[in-house]
């Protein structure tokens, strides 16, 4: 009789629409492979801010992932318009395309004519899952720094932040990277940004030793020893944060088998949408693993094919041999 009732409020619809909760899973940590540089960004767009007096209420920024050089601008709208035009302008026009860019779901960058000026430079898009946007983390830490520089510096109207933007952005690619040791700029452009202070030991220009073709050997030969040393620290600094992250207890799930059902955690929107709105929605289909903890389902009611992670799914329980 114990088991009976049991089943029975296990298998109640309403119950595990709304009272399940998400259950955290923390897979072993996976770096993201550099490559070449130039070759692999990622984008993201902070706000809505205060309104500046320029009119200025979101900041788009975007991360290089070999030299974790930034690259930032103040915009008014977050549009699909201000990106596309952020990308070409800043981005491709100066430091050439790129063969990966990442991004989240968000309208701005799912949009058509995001997509097409992505496909017009044939540039791979890797968007992470809903609800998990660690593969963002290098251009998340980054808005999180830019805006403690900013905070220091703004009147308590909060309405000249895009003021010192540039100059935030000017510190950050000019300051020690923490993971690879080197200035930013340092291996993106050559060569080290030099601060005021520096500027004032100097009561003369500096003459350059030598032809322009010597400086140019010898500025290839520091740029690629720097590079490579860049590489290497990178790469120990990975194998200790994934030594240090993998310490901590990990939860694991058993894997969802193929046209398991599940219930999937999605979080209602509309204007309507209340705090009582059902979290969780089902009946939902494993298709197959999609890599890294993610599944590719679907929803039975539908139809609607999606990747989701498996933090975010829970064995869907219907007792049929109740209602026989």
């Amino acid at each position: 009789m114990q088991k009976t009732v049991r089943d029975w409020v296990s298998a109640c619809q309403d119950c595990g629409s709304r009272k399940a909760r998400p259950q955290a899973v923390i897979p072993p940590l996976r770096s993201v492979r550099t490559g070449e540089v130039g070759d692999r960004w990622a984008i993201d767009v902070a706000g809505p801010l205060p309104v500046t007096m320029n009119g200025n209420r979101y900041v788009i920024a975007t991360v290089e992932y070999t030299t974790r050089y930034a690259v930032a601008a103040s915009v008014p709208e977050h549009t699909a318009k201000s990106i596309a035009r952020f990308l070409m302008d800043r981005v491709v026009l100066v430091y050439g395309p790129m063969r990966e860019i990442m991004m989240d779901g968000a309208r701005g960058f799912t949009s058509k004519v995001t997509a097409e000026l992505l496909e017009l430079m044939q540039v791979k898009q890797a968007t992470p899952v809903p609800y998990r946007p660690n593969l963002l983390g290098l251009v998340e830490r980054f808005h999180r720094t830019w805006k403690d520089i900013v905070s220091l510096y703004v009147d308590e109207g909060q309405d000249d932040w895009d003021d010192f933007l540039p100059c935030a952005l000017y510190a950050y690619n000019s300051s020690q990277h923490a993971t690879h040791r080197y200035q930013p700029n340092e291996l993106m452009m050559g060569r080290k940004l030099k601060t005021p202070a520096e500027l004032l030991r100097r009561n003369r220009l500096a003459h350059p030793h030598g032809t322009l073709n010597a400086y140019h050997e010898v500025l290839l030969q520091d740029l690629m020893k720097a590079r490579e040393l860049a590489a290497r620290a990178l790469q120990k600094e990975q194998a200790r944060q994934a030594m240090y992250y993998n310490q901590r207890k990990v939860r694991r799930r058993g894997a969802f088998a193929p046209n398991q059902l599940i219930w999937v955690y999605r979080l209602a929107r509309g204007k309507k949408i209340t705090k009582f709105g059902h979290r969780w929605r089902g009946q939902g289909q494993i298709m197959e693993p999609a890599g890294y903890d993610n599944y590719k389902i679907k929803m039975l009611d539908s139809g609607q094919e999606l990747v989701t992670h498996c933090s975010f799914l829970l064995p869907y329980y219907y007792p049929q041999h109740l209602l026989e």
